[in-house]
């Protein structure tokens, strides 16, 4: 091996072994000298991104896409019912190409699904802190007490997820 010669008097120090004689022996003291070393690099996973935008149709265009049809087929899947059926699988093979008739959501790792944006509150706070429901299960104890039955109706399906949560409560 040739040195340059602006290092040759460099090479050698006194009582100490050349330069090129250290490089080696650290390279081949490491592992990855080894040539039956093989390095493995895990796959990265990251969370979705998630947009942030004046623009309210801008904003409302993620919401389209996950209400429609089509596409909310391909993120949930077949129905459970249908997933045993090989019809309704080749069907949705034909238009999601690749695709488990699972779903999306179902194949996919647990921090690369978005979180919901719904949290209930403890079922003991939701009660107190809400003034309708406090109000709805004085209304509740009365018609009962009265022998009477009674129907909620519900314009948002998250109001009857709070509701279930408070009947379980009670």
């Amino acid at each position: 091996m040739s040195i340059y010669p602006s290092l040759q008097r460099l090479d050698r120090a006194e009582s100490l072994p050349s330069l090129f004689f250290i490089s080696r022996s650290a390279w081949t003291e490491t592992c990855s000298s080894h040539s039956e070393v093989k390095w493995f690099g895990p796959a990265a996973t990251a969370p979705p991104i998630s947009t942030c935008c004046t623009d309210r149709t801008f904003m409302d265009r993620p919401s389209h896409i996950l209400d429609s049809p089509l596409e909310s087929l391909g993120l949930y899947g077949a129905l459970s019912s249908l997933r045993d059926s090989m019809d309704a699988c080749t069907t949705f093979d034909a238009h999601f190409p690749g695709l488990s008739c699972a779903s999306l959501f179902t194949t996919s790792l647990s921090d690369q699904i978005p979180l919901s944006m719904m949290q209930v509150p403890e079922a003991k706070r939701l009660a107190y802190d809400s003034a309708k429901l406090a109000r709805l299960n004085t209304l509740l104890q009365e018609l009962k007490a009265g022998d009477h039955r009674v129907l909620v109706y519900f314009q948002m399906t998250q109001m009857m997820d709070l509701m279930g949560e408070y009947l379980i409560y009670r």
